[in-house]
């Protein structure tokens, strides 16, 4: 998986910052996910609205993980589908890029990158993502929306969540 933007620049730690409070409250740090099957976006959410962090896409045929070690879709099983070998291939690349999503999400939440994570995505892969998510990825989440929004900016993206909300 192929990360630019702000985090792959300058790491996790570019967005630390002194514990900010409101009337004695901590601010929560909440990232927003919007991703397809073969790119996200991550935004962190701020009181002008979302900012983007970081661009994630698939690189290729194969998919680096966070720890450099390479998985081509032979490595990731795949449900049955004999009738249309262009799906198996589709279908391996995307759990392929979810999967890494979703490791660079994890050493993102054990660094202490965010607190809570807000996911938008098309069913299909909304369901790979709640499906391969870790347990301490599952305790962020502090709400999804079911909806494809990737090639939205992310002026029109917060309206969608402003109004999932109500």
């Amino acid at each position: 998986m192929m990360v630019t933007g702000m985090l792959a620049d300058k790491g996790f730690h570019a967005l630390d910052r002194k514990s900010k409070a409101l009337a004695g409250h901590k601010i929560p740090q909440i990232w927003t996910v919007v991703a397809d099957r073969e790119q996200a976006y991550i935004y962190r959410k701020t009181v002008n609205g979302l900012e983007l962090l970081a661009h994630a896409h698939a690189k290729g045929k194969q998919i680096e993980s966070v720890d450099e070690h390479i998985f081509t879709p032979q490595s990731i099983p795949l449900q049955q589908h004999p009738t249309n070998p262009h799906y198996q291939k589709s279908y391996h690349l995307d759990v392929v890029f979810i999967r890494r999503l979703v490791e660079w999400l994890d050493v993102a939440e054990k660094e202490g990158a965010f607190d809570q994570l807000v996911l938008v995505a098309a069913p299909y892969t909304l369901g790979n993502l709640r499906a391969s998510l870790t347990k301490g990825l599952q305790n962020r989440i502090s709400s999804t929306l079911n909806k494809e929004l990737t090639r939205m900016p992310a002026t029109e993206i917060q309206k969608h969540l402003d109004k999932s909300r109500r």
